[in-house]
């Protein structure tokens, strides 16, 4: 599977081409022969699509021929080839993935600081249970004494690392890969974004990332002319992590069906905060409805981009100081004693 970035350059590229005027054909066909030789991976693609082209002509069975695309850019290029809007369709595909990767970037930052921190701090400790710590108890016995509570407890486990560093070295090794999956997969952003919610004080930034997801996945569907009914349906397939959201989206189609007007469906899933929902009243109003969630899915995932800096601008200091407590206290633990032991001798 393709990552954000990459389907928000496919697809960008996709709309240039189509504006400019030339076949879906011609601009594969362009874009296979730009790929390097050695990429073997996007030739691949490239080739499924180009012969895909050439056999049916349909570019939505193409993508999905080519097993790298999610669902939901499929299902929108079948729309976009339905409607004759497939340039438009693209165009917002990519700026929907763009604005996803911007996101997923910021989410990395904010987990990835604290993780570095807290390496740092186990680093830190180990050397100075390990490397340390023993040189201080050299000095005590040399003192006829020995080295007392929590400082004597970190001596023994400093021994006992010392004599299993296998068992440590194991875990610090699924850690890491851990951590990559996490940040570097697509299926470990999926779960590092349902982590988020719980990573931070509340699930209001859950909300917020679903909340510009349906606005992205609405505009798109009403720009490319799409029902209603599968307009909420893929909406809701967007959803991650809130199942709350996703049934009332799928309540919100069978309201629609009964006659209720779009933005007071909308204002009723509560999905939206009261100015959100009036400025999709009023650009229903006057046939603007699409360009108001656009609008909003920015305003959305800019709000979501300040929160998580904020959050990174607390926990920087903090971390910092965790770590000057810890590594104080260490140091005192031990030096506080010599110090009696080294006046009495004095």
């Amino acid at each position: 599977m393709l990552s954000n970035n990459e389907i928000a350059v496919f697809c960008e590229q996709s709309g240039m081409i189509l504006e400019s005027g030339l076949s879906m054909l011609e601009g594969i066909s362009i874009m296979e022969a730009d790929v390097e030789p050695q990429n073997t991976e996007y030739k691949r693609i490239y080739a499924d699509i180009r012969t895909c082209l050439e056999e049916t002509g349909i570019f939505y069975e193409a993508l999905q021929r080519a097993g790298v695309f999610p669902d939901y850019v499929i299902q929108m290029a079948k729309l976009g080839e339905e409607t004759g809007n497939l340039d438009v369709t693209m165009k917002g595909l990519a700026a929907y993935y763009e604005r996803e990767e911007n996101t997923m970037q910021d989410i990395r930052s904010a987990i990835s600081y604290p993780l570095m921190i807290l390496c740092m701090l186990l680093t830190i400790m180990l050397v100075m249970i390990v490397k340390v710590m023993p040189v201080f108890n050299q000095v005590y016995e040399q003192l006829g004494s020995q080295i007392t509570g929590p400082a004597a407890v970190l001596l023994k486990a400093g021994q006992v690392l010392k004599q299993y560093w296998v068992i440590p070295a194991v875990f610090i090794c699924i850690f890491v890969a851990g951590v990559w999956w996490l940040l570097k997969t697509i299926k470990g952003n999926t779960v590092l974004r349902r982590l988020t919610g719980r990573f931070f004080s509340s699930k209001s930034i859950v909300k917020r990332l679903n909340s510009a997801r349906i606005s992205s996945a609405l505009s798109m569907a009403l720009q490319s002319g799409m029902d209603y009914g599968r307009a909420f349906d893929m909406a809701a397939a967007l959803v991650d992590g809130d199942e709350e959201t996703k049934k009332k989206l799928l309540d919100s189609k069978e309201k629609m069906f009964e006659g209720e007007s779009f933005s007071k469906v909308i204002k009723e899933t509560q999905i939206y905060s009261p100015l959100h929902a009036r400025m999709i009243m009023i650009a229903e109003r006057t046939g603007e409805a699409d360009q108001a969630l656009s609008k909003i899915a920015v305003q959305v995932d800019e709000e979501v981009t300040a929160e998580i800096q904020n959050f990174v601008s607390v926990i920087e200091p903090t971390m910092v100081i965790i770590l000057s407590i810890l590594v104080g206290a260490l140091l005192l633990s031990v030096m506080m004693p010599l110090m009696g032991i080294l006046s009495v001798i004095g």
